[in-house]
Order: structure tokens, then C-alpha cells, then sequence
């Protein structure tokens, strides 16, 4: 019997000393990438994830949740899904249409991208291995696709993955996954492509708000977090009161409203064939839950950019820009990441005042 348990407790002590030799390899292989880093302590920190057990039934409520949500929300926006501001209908710069690529630019988006979807024909690598054939071909559709202000409709369909938002959460409350969009791999190409082109005409031209640091080259979530302490201590160091708002849009990407992007890309300077293209990418798109081997039937998209897509972040920036004018009319300070926003105001020192000049100035906000 005392042979039995010490067999036992070895046999234990190794496994404890393999697992902890194949985390320590796996975190010093992965000392650069702060994504893995942070999957791999997500993963040592919570071993005892629920597991879900698919099944069609799950897939198809899944897909009605999803759906359901976003539209009841966008819904419940009412008049605010309309074009509120005042657009110019002329600007001075604009961009007309798209610029066809070659096939050595082809190549270059391609190996730059490392995931796709079930539906591919193939997986993503060997889209990436097989380059040199595939490329000239690609470039085809994409210059096609240009020219005729058209996207593929058989790229507009998103396959998407529920993941649990905690390993831990009870995988019976269907408010506990967290879509993840998964678009095909011929479709991120292209629309990296006319990200890049997009992008470099709006930093060119300094199209983009300066409150913004989501989604940008050279910005990021420390540049936003030194601009609101900078800003608050200098209004502190002036002897005034300061207040701190912070506001966070409800699935800020998934309620966009196509006409008011539409119209705000047009005010931007996005005009002809490049808006249509735009247009086009934006409608008749549609989803459906993967939960291998189980699919559910698609589901009409009929708001919001997909996430994932690398063109949706810039859209949005575009979207939300009017908010920074509206907010800066009221002698706000915006600062934003994404669709994280905060709001510095200097206050007066009587409470009641203060008070109603709060109300009012947030009012016309939110309206």
C-alpha cells in the first residue's frame, strides 16, 4: 500500500513538473507577443472552464440572440439613426475611386494576413504558401472589384464564433458568449487593401479628429491616457473644478447606421465610385454561428461594420467624428480611444450651477 501511494504521488509530481516545464518553454518563446502572454495567463488562471457542447439547437439561438440584440438596439434609436449635422455637400479634397493594385502589392497584403474562415476553400497558410499563383488572380477580382464600385458578394457572408466571455460563466445564459467574426481570407485582402488607401487620404489631408487615438498610426492607449491627465491637471493647476465623464457605446461597431456613415464618408470627401464601392460593401451582408460541425442558418445584417474587417475601425472614426464638434461647442474636452470617450469639463464653484450646466451641456450630448 505505501508503495502504491508513493508511485502515486511521483506519478502526480511528474505531471505537475511537465506541465510546468511546457508553460515556462511556452511563456519564454512568447516573451514578445503580449497576445499569447495574455492567453496563456487567461488560460493558468482559469482551469476549470465550462465547456460547451454544441449542438444545432445551440447555433441557431445563438444566432437569434445575436441578432436580436443588435437589432432591438438599433431599433430603440429612433430618430437618432438619421443624419443629425449639418454635412457640406462640397468638399475641397476629394478621393473618387480606388487605385488598382499589382500583383507584387497582392502578395504583400496576402502574407501579411494569418487567419480566414471555415468557409475558405482552403486553409489560410496555404493561401500564403501558394502566393505565387494565387496573387494574379486575386489582383483580378480586386482591380474587378474597383472598377465596377462592387464587392463580391460571396465575401459578405461572416461565419461567427461564440466564445464565452468568462471561462467560468454558465454556458446556459446565452448573455454569456461574445461573438468573433469570421471573414474570409480573399475578403480581408481587399479590404486591407482599400483600408491603406483610405487611411493614408484621411491622415493625408488631416480628415480625422485629433481627439481620437483608437485605430491610428503613432496613437495609442497611452497617448489618449497622457492627453486626459495632461488636460486635467493643467485646468487644476489654474485653480478650477474638474469633472471626468466617461462614456461607452453600447456595441458601438454593431449599430452603426449605414445612412449616416454614408452620408459622413460623402461630407469627408469619399465620393463616386469609391463611396459606391463603400456602399456596396456595407449591404446585403449577413452571418451565421460556427460551432463545429453545426451551423446555423444566416441571419440579414442590416446595421454596423463587421468586426474584424480592417476597414470597419476606420470607419467608424469617421462615424463618431461630429461627437468631438458637438462636444468642443461647450467648451468640452473630448479625448477618445475607439469607442471609449472621456469628457473634461472645467465646473463653477456653486453646486446648483454647476449642476444645470452639467444637465444642459450633456443633454445636447446625448442628443
Amino acid at each position: 500500500m505505501t508503495a502504491l501511494k508513493n508511485a502515486t504521488r511521483e506519478h502526480h509530481q511528474l505531471i505537475r513538473a511537465a506541465k510546468r516545464n511546457i508553460f515556462t518553454e511556452r511563456l519564454d518563446k512568447n516573451s514578445h507577443n503580449s497576445r499569447e502572454l495574455f492567453n496563456i495567463v487567461k488560460e493558468l488562471s482559469n482551469p476549470n472552464a465550462n465547456a460547451i457542447t454544441p449542438s444545432q439547437d445551440l447555433c441557431n439561438s445563438l444566432a437569434t440572440f445575436f441578432h436580436r440584440k443588435i437589432t432591438d438596439l438599433h431599433d430603440s434609436f429612433g430618430h437618432q439613426t438619421q443624419p443629425t449635422t449639418t454635412e457640406p455637400t462640397t468638399p475641397a479634397i476629394t478621393l473618387n475611386a480606388w487605385t488598382h493594385i499589382n500583383t507584387e502589392e497582392t502578395k504583400a497584403t496576402m502574407n501579411s494576413i494569418h487567419s480566414g474562415a471555415p468557409l475558405d476553400l482552403c486553409p489560410h497558410f496555404i493561401f500564403n504558401k501558394a502566393n505565387n499563383i494565387i496573387a494574379p488572380h486575386l489582383q483580378t477580382i480586386i482591380n474587378s472589384s474597383f472598377s465596377s464600385a462592387t464587392f463580391p458578394e460571396s465575401w459578405k457572408h461572416a461565419e461567427v464564433n461564440a466564445l464565452q466571455k468568462k471561462p467560468t460563466a454558465d454556458p446556459s445564459d446565452l448573455k454569456n458568449f461574445r461573438p468573433i467574426l469570421l471573414l474570409p481570407f480573399p475578403a480581408k485582402v481587399i479590404e486591407k487593401t482599400v483600408n491603406k488607401q483610405l487611411t493614408n487620404f484621411l491622415e493625408d489631408n488631416s480628415l480625422l479628429d485629433h481627439s481620437q487615438s483608437g485605430f491610428r498610426a503613432n496613437h495609442s492607449i497611452e497617448t489618449a491616457l497622457i492627453s486626459v491627465t495632461d488636460d486635467i491637471r493643467t485646468l487644476m493647476d489654474n485653480g478650477e473644478t474638474v469633472a471626468l465623464i466617461l462614456l461607452d457605446l453600447s456595441a458601438a461597431f454593431d449599430t452603426i447606421c449605414h445612412r449616416t456613415l454614408i452620408s459622413r464618408l460623402r461630407a469627408t470627401g469619399i465620393q463616386g465610385q469609391a463611396l459606391d464601392w463603400i456602399t456596396s460593401f456595407l449591404s446585403n451582408r449577413s452571418q451565421g454561428v460556427y460551432l463545429p460541425p453545426f451551423r446555423s442558418d444566416p441571419t440579414e445584417i442590416i446595421c454596423g461594420v463587421p468586426q474584424g474587417s480592417s476597414i470597419s475601425p476606420t470607419l467608424f472614426n469617421v462615424y463618431r467624428s461630429p461627437l468631438a464638434d458637438i462636444v468642443r461647442k461647450h467648451s468640452i474636452i473630448i479625448t477618445s480611444y475607439a469607442d471609449d470617450t472621456q469628457l473634461i469639463l472645467s465646473l463653477t464653484k456653486d453646486p446648483t450651477s454647476t449642476k444645470t450646466n452639467l444637465q444642459d451641456r450633456m443633454k445636447d450630448v446625448a442628443d
